[in-house]
């Protein structure tokens, strides 16, 4: 049987994510995004956070006003801030901001960081959620609702018997749970999505539990109510990481809500693991930085997110995430999608109504400020660059304008690292042509001609990725007042180019950078990219396992509906009658219908036969862990995505290897089904570094290595927020085997049952 989920997929959801006719924007909230002023507004650059009393980090998330959109529409309208969350230093409001402060580590340097959750108001009443929260997923669920095995508990998908409660949006307190994304340290400081804790509010409803069933595990005890104290060696390269909440079931919404910043390691001294020899541009921002200085610094970070907004006749704005699944099939607010729900008192579903499978926000957002602008001297500057969408992979390429908006050319990146850390060349980075350069001060010509946007990769940045980059301003175009950088990256899922590329008068934009007059008191000492040496990248060892693993997207086994042309949805009515998608004789087929999709992604393993045929089993959160790496060997992993998604898969607690990519030919008849062809081609340019997430291609077997050297739990999963929140992600285990599998230790992968109970391993 042909993939039913790509003929729903390929009718409804591409029809409605295409992006629409020019004169019409994305969908979104109510604030129109060709009305908001691009590229009056000064970007922000984020201080270093300030550290305690003690010399260690002590942070909480709070509620937090931010002027994100400029002060007027086009109109002359006024917009006013927009209330997020954001971590601060404790005490200290001046550190509020989004996106936050960054902290600076320093390699093989424990850093200890207290992170608390203070989502409260002044009085010290827990605050609700700024956007809906789905309760029907399997998440977080403080309210101990009963779950689908009848037991009350948290960290479960709650049983469809509590009816129409589970399409109502969840108010109460927010479980927080911090992840220092690509951090190398122990399952106690992870931030394990069941380790959530709930604000140490004056007001948490009698019944609600403090903490995920996870939480003050791993051989270590938080005494403070809504806090977490975490440790973090930085025994790795130096790197640009980033941290971020990661509580089950809820991370697309506490993120997207703002609290996220960098993470940044360092050398001793300041230095960069790799850089053999030649100097790169600096400073960075400090403690006591100006944020809105342009001219003071030269490496700079910089988050790049969608979002979307509201306004009210007195210009007063929220932030606006979808409040139901009619919005991800391009349905307006006022139209309905005409299916059972979960929790429907007569059909039964299991189709959440809240959640969205994705999420693509209409204003792009850049250090916290819509479309702003950086002021820029004509000297080298070290961008480093990280995607903070949920859903939206970004392609970017720099153009240089004159002072008529004319377009004079195609200006490089200078890509010099990856998630974590250098990469073994400079790699020159233009539409259509990624060029490791030699480091001995010789570099090709640029094209004379360079492909259509929207076919080809230029800078590809997949969610969570981050791009550290070198722009030399010094080489523009003579007449060059500006650079734009623009983004050629779908309005919609990702799975490779070409692509109808992004809204150009929106989502297309992201920033510009103004040239000002060089100041001759300051003197860039920084080396030309094609003079900088780089070390090589350890070759892969031999791998002492290897895993065949699936990424995978389900449809309905209670949904049944008919799909036109146009994308209209109807539903079959099969009096609850269970059929299974894979049957090509199923009761929906039977009926007309097809299998309404997607249900959920799902990870899962593939069962690899003599010939090389896989065929994909999904898991699902709760089920028993299948991938169990012994302590200190290397094990590769082999991805096969049988979606139509390029998913962007980030393993915890390790660095990985990008060994290459291998075709696969799907079975016509089966869904997760594929012959292996066999033949695998190399890592793009940018991927020869080590990574910790990277994107995986429908129809690929993306081989992965990676040494698992600390025992204990921990997860991997897709970074596209919204499928993690709904069955993407799962535990893996590093099994000690010099532990005895009994009692209640973390670093061991048997039973446990006094900490990982409804965990079987």
């Amino acid at each position: 049987m042909k993939n039913v989920y790509s003929a729903i997929f390929t009718l409804v959801t591409m029809a409605t994510w295409c992006p629409p006719p020019i004169a019409a924007a994305i969908p979104g909230g109510t604030l129109n995004p060709r009305i908001i002023p691009k590229y009056v507004s000064p970007m922000v650059i984020p201080p270093e956070m300030p550290k305690g009393t003690s010399g260690n980090y002590d942070i909480e998330v709070v509620p937090h006003s931010q002027q994100i959109l400029p002060l007027f529409d086009n109109d002359g309208n006024p917009l006013s801030p927009t209330p997020v969350w954001t971590y601060s230093a404790v005490g200290n409001p001046a550190t509020r901001n989004y996106p936050a402060f960054t902290i600076e580590a320093t390699k093989d340097l424990n850093t200890q960081i207290v992170w608390r959750n203070n989502l409260v108001d002044a009085n010290g009443a827990f605050l609700p959620h700024l956007l809906p929260v789905d309760r029907s997923l399997h998440w977080a669920n403080p309210e101990l609702l009963p779950c689908t095995d009848g037991a009350a508990r948290t960290d479960c998908r709650p049983d469809a018997a509590n009816g129409l409660i589970l399409q109502q949006r969840y108010n109460g307190p927010v479980p927080i749970i911090t992840h220092v994304h690509g951090a190398h340290t122990l399952p106690a400081s992870d931030g394990y999505p069941e380790a959530w804790y709930l604000p140490a509010a004056n007001n948490i409803p009698a019944g609600y539990a403090a903490t995920g069933r996870l939480a003050n595990q791993f051989g270590i005890t938080n005494t403070t109510d809504g806090a977490a104290t975490f440790n973090y060696p930085n025994d790795q390269n130096s790197a640009t990481l980033w941290y971020h909440d990661h509580t089950l079931g809820i991370t697309r919404l506490n993120v997207y809500a703002g609290p996220a910043g960098f993470y940044l390691i360092r050398e001793t001294g300041g230095g960069e693991t790799g850089l053999v020899a030649g100097a790169l541009p600096g400073p960075h921002p400090g403690t006591n930085a100006n944020p809105v200085d342009h001219l003071a610094y030269r490496e700079i970070p910089i988050v790049i997110q969608d979002r979307s907004f509201n306004v009210d006749a007195a210009g007063n704005t929220s932030l606006f995430y979808p409040d139901n699944r009619a919005f991800f099939q391009g349905f307006t607010q006022a139209q309905q999608l005409k299916i059972p729900f979960i929790g429907d008192p007569v059909n039964a579903s299991d189709i959440s109504s809240i959640w969205n499978p994705e999420f693509f926000g209409n204003v792009m957002v850049v250090n916290g400020v819509s479309w702003p602008y950086l002021q820029v001297e004509p000297e080298r500057y070290r961008f480093r660059l990280l995607n903070g969408c949920n859903s939206r992979v970004l392609n970017l390429n720099l153009v240089a304008l004159d002072r008529t908006g004319k377009v004079l050319g195609e200006v490089p990146f200078y890509q010099i690292g990856s998630d974590q850390g250098l990469l073994p060349k400079v790699v020159r980075v233009v539409t259509g042509q990624a060029v490791p350069l030699p480091g001995d001060g010789t570099e090709p010509a640029l094209p004379a001609v360079l492909p259509a946007a929207g076919t080809v990769p230029a800078l590809l940045i997949g969610l969570a990725e981050r791009s550290d980059v070198i722009v030399d301003f010094s080489l523009l175009p003579v007449g060059t007042a500006k650079v734009r950088m623009l983004n050629t990256a779908p309005d919609a899922p990702f799975g490779g180019f070409p692509v109808i590329p992004s809204d150009p008068k929106t989502t297309g934009q992201i920033m510009e950078f103004v040239l000002v007059a060089d100041n001759p008191a300051t003197v860039d000492n920084s080396t030309l990219p094609k003079n900088l040496e780089l070390a090589a990248i350890p070759t892969p060892v031999t791998s002492v396992a290897t895993q065949n693993l699936a990424l995978i997207e389900m449809e309905s086994n209670l949904v049944c509906v008919q799909v036109t042309p146009t994308g209209r949805v109807s539903y079959v009515n099969l009096g609850g009658a269970v059929f299974d998608p894979m049957d090509p004789n199923n009761a929906c087929a039977l009926a007309g219908g097809i299998p309404f999709a997607p249900r959920e992604a799902m990870l899962g393993t593939v069962n690899v036969d003599d010939m090389g045929m896989g065929m994909g089993m999904h898991q699902m959160w709760s089920d028993t862990i299948s991938q169990k790496p012994v302590l200190d060997t290397t094990e590769t992993w082999q991805i096969w995505n049988f979606t139509m998604d390029a998913h962007p898969i980030h393993l915890h607690l390790v660095q990985f290897k990008v060994v290459g990519r291998e075709p696969f030919m799907p079975d016509p008849m089966m869904m997760n089904m594929g012959m292996r062809s066999n033949v695998i081609n190399p890592p793009e340019p940018w991927e020869t570094g080590f990574k910790d997430t990277a994107l995986m291609y429908p129809g690929q077997i993306t081989h992965v290595q990676a040494r698992f050297d600390i025992p204990g739990l921990y997860v991997w999963h897709c970074h596209i927020l919204e499928h993690e929140d709904n069955e993407m992600m799962v535990p893996y285990c590093v099994d000690d085997p010099d532990v005895k599998q009994t009692g209640n230790s973390a670093s061991s992968c048997g039973p446990q049952a006094p900490i990982l109970t409804d965990l079987p391993l």
